[in-house]
């Protein structure tokens, strides 16, 4: 009796098998390896952006806030610092006081420069901003003030009047500071009369009685010693 032939099978070798078990993790490693990689990469080039954008956001005034605090006597990395907080260097920056632009100009502050210019106008007293040339047509507060130009001009005048109004006063900046953010009334509260030349700065800041404007100060001074030391925008 025959016996039918079998039919042949494939007899995979152990051999054969792990070879084909490292070649698939293998390839599998080099696949993740080059995943992390790109990922890497990307991460990498996203933060470079970001500190570039960052860089760019915070320096593209600087020339013109150098040009507006030197016309006033101003240090430029005061300014800056101050800007930093009031607007984080956004001209159309818009607080719920009304408050405008890179340097926060109330209406208030705006009316009092254009009665020191003897301007009959806003705008006939910003036309004499240095480089700002006349406008054939009225432009409104908010509109005037979204120009880095105007906002700066106007900021650097009246941070200049309150330097003025303090300076026999034991602490000029932290004085004027808060009287750009809460107004002279109340730092004439705080440090009434004789108070004025012998507080320490500590002492008066433990007086002002609005934390926001207690943190406003802190904050402007601190960044402005880390300006002077880091040697931004030519801190004098």
């Amino acid at each position: 009796m025959d016996i039918p032939a079998q039919p042949e099978t494939s007899v995979v070798r152990p051999e054969t098998g792990k070879a084909g078990l490292n070649l698939f993790f293998n390839n599998s490693s080099n696949r993740a390896r080059k995943m992390l990689w790109a990922l890497a990469v990307l991460v990498l080039a996203t933060g470079v952006g970001l500190v570039a954008a960052r860089w760019y956001w915070t320096h593209r005034f600087d020339s013109l806030i150098a040009t507006s605090a030197q016309q006033h006597n101003l240090d430029p990395a005061l300014v800056k610092a101050i800007i930093y907080e009031e607007s984080y260097f956004s001209p159309a920056a818009h607080s719920p006081q009304n408050a405008i632009g890179l340097m926060q100009v109330t209406p208030v502050v705006a009316q009092q420069w254009v009665e020191a210019t003897r301007s009959r106008s806003l705008s006939d007293a910003v036309a004499t901003i240095p480089s700002k040339a006349p406008r054939q047509q009225e432009l409104s507060f908010e509109e005037m003030f979204s120009d880095p130009a105007v906002s700066l001009h106007v900021g650097c005048w009246y941070l200049q009047s309150l330097f003025s109004r303090y300076r026999d006063g034991a602490d000029p900046l932290a004085f004027s500071l808060a009287a750009y953010n809460a107004g002279p009334t109340n730092v004439d509260r705080w440090v009434p009369g004789t108070d004025r030349v012998r507080i320490s700065r500590e002492e008066f800041i433990t007086r002002i009685d609005f934390p926001a404007t207690r943190s406003y100060v802190q904050k402007i001074i601190q960044r402005y010693d880390g300006y002077k030391r880091t040697g931004e925008i030519g801190a004098q």
